[in-house]
């Protein structure tokens, strides 16, 4: 269901679920917020088996003028939207209706319908019910608070932006107009005293696997998860830790690493693999997976299981350290097949430090006049050297217009001014000389670039491990799809 459609009711009911967390309090007050602004008469309301109670949810209720309503049942509306939870699932209290519309970001669990909109790929509800807003054009100035609610629902839900998933929880995490001082004071409220306790009872029982420290906590918000791993991760013994508890009939994960072979965010992927979500960034990452989903095996010896294959998996190679012998490997030759490139310098002035986004996950760099980035055909990001763009390319006249998933942005990181790449890329296409030197992975592995030293970039089985002919040090992963849309054999 569109919010056009439901702004066509001329009363409705927006539900968060029980024991409301601020992410559906802040989707539920920012949908009322909008529906109110249309003339829709509108109740924003919870409940459950208790009121809320967490410090920092009464006083986010409090300080943003939120007008959430505690109800034990309800007249039968024509119109209910459950958000951040799915009507009729076990977190949310069931009230007739004769109509529901559902707007989530977690795995499906009822019955599909064309009045759910649910986006699982999403970090947060809040990223999902902002990105809506703005496609609607609700006036995000003119309302701070609502602003306010969003970015502080994003960073709770996913662990301080540690769990953020796509560039649109990122976007939503910079997006101007937040009340910056209400959510230091939120985040400055969050903790109890039986939390605290909960917290130094997992720290004390800590478990070792390889160089992963594997902790234990009971039932708790799951921002103390993340307390918990900040402190875990500077244990000497300790490259990365991963801390669990039980939360919502599964399992809520925070894990931290502080070492460059392995990223928390990969690692968080990795364990919730087919049984539920996770993601996040180098350094800090959070997932979930529901008891179900394990067939009821012991949470904790699921997680070491997991921990022991993910340790044994991979190969690593470092672009300018290794002893690959790439003269063996057979050559290809780039197809003449359309594609973009920009120059970093027409975006932002030279020497900005910028970060790229897109679907991939953000490549940080400076703009140089000799440096440009690519855009690949399937709108993948990637810088190169001007000579060698020259040596490869040849430019067209034509503009680049190709339109993917994601639209990749460009942040300066000096001013946090952000802007659109595409309004700047050219189009151009590979000379026939461009050949590499290529071969297929027999096992997953992890790749260190000249471009980047301290992210690595993941191959599979299947995708290639390739470098210039000319220019052995240059290695790089070109995925299995990719390779086969854009390159020929030679050999």
């Amino acid at each position: 269901m569109t919010l056009k459609a439901i702004a066509l009711y001329d009363e409705t009911i927006v539900q968060c679920h029980d024991a409301p967390d601020p992410d559906t309090i802040a989707c539920g007050f920012a949908l009322w917020r909008h529906l109110t602004e249309r003339g829709v008469r509108t109740r924003l309301v919870y409940s459950g088996a208790k009121k809320i109670e967490k410090p920092n949810v009464v006083l986010m209720v409090k300080l943003l003028n939120i007008p959430l309503e505690y109800v034990s049942e309800l007249d039968r509306p024509k119109l209910l939207i459950t958000v951040d939870c799915q009507y009729g699932a076990g977190n949310v209290t069931r009230f007739a209706c004769d109509r529901f519309a559902v707007f989530d970001h977690h795995r499906l669990e009822v019955a599909e319908s064309d009045d759910l909109v649910i986006q699982p790929q999403l970090g947060s509800c809040a990223t999902l019910i902002w990105d809506l807003l703005r496609k609607e054009g609700f006036d995000f100035a003119a309302n701070p608070n609502v602003t306010t609610a969003l970015v502080y629902g994003l960073l709770t839900d996913t662990l301080e932006g540690a769990e953020s998933r796509h560039p649109l929880d990122r976007d939503l995490a910079d997006f101007d107009g937040a009340d910056h001082t209400i959510i230091k004071q939120l985040r400055n409220s969050a903790l109890t005293i039986d939390e605290l306790r909960i917290v130094a009872n997992a720290l004390s029982s800590s478990r070792q696997i390889g160089s992963i420290g594997l902790i234990s906590a009971e039932e708790c918000d799951p921002n103390l998860l993340g307390f918990a791993s900040d402190v875990a991760k500077q244990v000497e013994s300790f490259d990365c830790c991963v801390v669990y508890a039980p939360h919502n009939a599964g399992i809520k994960l925070s894990i931290r690493s502080c070492v460059r072979e392995t990223m928390a965010n990969e690692l968080a992927v990795f364990i919730t693999d087919e049984v539920g979500s996770g993601g996040g960034n180098q350094e800090k990452a959070g997932g979930y997976f529901s008891l179900r989903s394990i067939d009821d095996a012991a949470p904790e010896d699921f997680i070491a299981k997991k921990i022991k294959e993910y340790q044994s998996r991979y190969d690593f190679i470092y672009a300018n350290n290794h002893n690959i012998d790439l003269a063996s490997f057979p050559r290809y030759r780039k197809l003449p097949i359309l594609v973009g490139f920009v120059k970093t310098t027409d975006i932002f002035p030279e020497g900005a430090p910028i970060r790229v986004r897109t679907l991939e996950g953000d490549v940080d760099t400076k703009t140089r006049k000799d440096i440009f980035l690519m855009i690949g055909v399937d709108g993948e990001i990637y810088p190169i050297e001007r000579s060698n763009f020259e040596k490869s390319y040849d430019v067209l006249s034509d503009p680049y217009i190709r339109r993917n998933e994601y639209e990749p942005t460009i942040i300066n990181l000096r001013s946090g001014e952000k802007s659109s790449i595409l309004p700047f890329a050219q189009s151009c296409l590979p000379k026939a000389q461009k050949i590499i030197r290529a071969a297929p992975l027999k096992k997953e592995t992890k790749v260190f670039t000249r471009w980047d030293t301290e992210k690595y970039f993941m191959g599979r089985i299947g995708d290639y491990l390739a470098a210039p002919c000319d220019d052995p040090s240059d290695i790089y992963i070109i995925k299995r799809d990719i390779a086969h849309k854009t390159y020929e054999p030679l050999d």
